[in-house]
């Protein structure tokens, strides 16, 4: 499988009209594995594989494969939480890992296993701490989280405290927290699903709203499809009218 999976736009070196411009991007970790009774030895697991990627401003792009493919690396090799192996990465034209704080300022991620809100506080006193965390304005915090609320329904639990929440509600919270400070780069859409769910869904064979919801999403948008830490991308099966088209690099 090709690990290109860049647009048509081709230009030597990182291009800084790409909001994330990511080239040769490789993570390898050293494991060790039993290699007899009592003697364990190294081995260097590859988690992603050379992957090219860019995505321009105001563009959304999905980034699904299954368990284990190298999804999350990914995203942590965006956000500066782990710095790459090889490869050349800038996200808003800065490198994450040296320029990891101010980066911070300007994305927004959400990982299931990492929390941005405070566990035994209401909801809506996480949500304040993180504007003055993130030195947001009064007004603009509020008319974001008003766009959130009306959104994500969130006015029926904003007083309960976040340990008290059931997983869809946090993860609604978490949602809401990672958009409050209005980052140019937004939580991506990264549900863990098969490439061939996001097939079934889209033509009708699973009934699941949630799951149909996803389908008809990755329908009319380019998405990446990672297998084994490699990927390729995936057009739109069915091209809306007027919306500009995006080069393909394989299935």
């Amino acid at each position: 499988m090709s690990a290109e999976v860049s647009t048509a736009r081709e230009a030597p070196g990182l291009s800084a009209a790409d909001v994330i411009d990511v080239r040769g991007l490789r993570k390898e970790f050293t494991v060790r594995v039993r290699a007899g009774r009592l003697r364990r030895e190294k081995r260097v697991v590859s988690a992603v594989d050379g992957i090219d990627l860019r995505v321009a401003r105001g563009e959304m792009l999905g980034y699904i494969g299954p368990n284990g493919a190298g999804k999350s690396t990914t995203l942590k090799m965006l956000t500066g939480v782990l710095a790459p192996s090889a490869g050349e990465v800038r996200v808003c034209g800065l490198r994450p890992v040296p320029q990891r704080t101010r980066l911070a300022l300007r994305i927004g991620v959400v990982f299931g296993q990492r929390s941005q809100l405070w566990w035994d506080l209401p909801l809506r006193d996480s949500f304040d701490l993180l504007r003055h965390v993130y030195r947001v304005p009064a007004a603009d915090h509020a008319a974001r989280l008003r766009r959130c609320r009306d959104l994500l329904d969130l006015d029926a639990f904003l007083d309960t405290p976040v340990r008290q929440l059931s997983l869809g509600q946090r993860m609604r919270g978490e949602l809401t927290a990672a958009l409050l400070h209005g980052p140019e780069v937004r939580p991506p859409l990264r549900p863990v699903i098969h490439p061939q769910v996001a097939d079934m869904a889209a033509s009708g064979a699973l009934g699941d709203p949630y799951v149909a919801d996803i389908g008809a999403w990755a329908a009319h948008r380019p998405w990446e499809q990672l297998h084994s830490g490699r990927a390729s991308l995936r057009s739109p099966r069915r091209s809306s009218p007027g919306e500009p088209g995006r080069a393909s690099g394989g299935t």
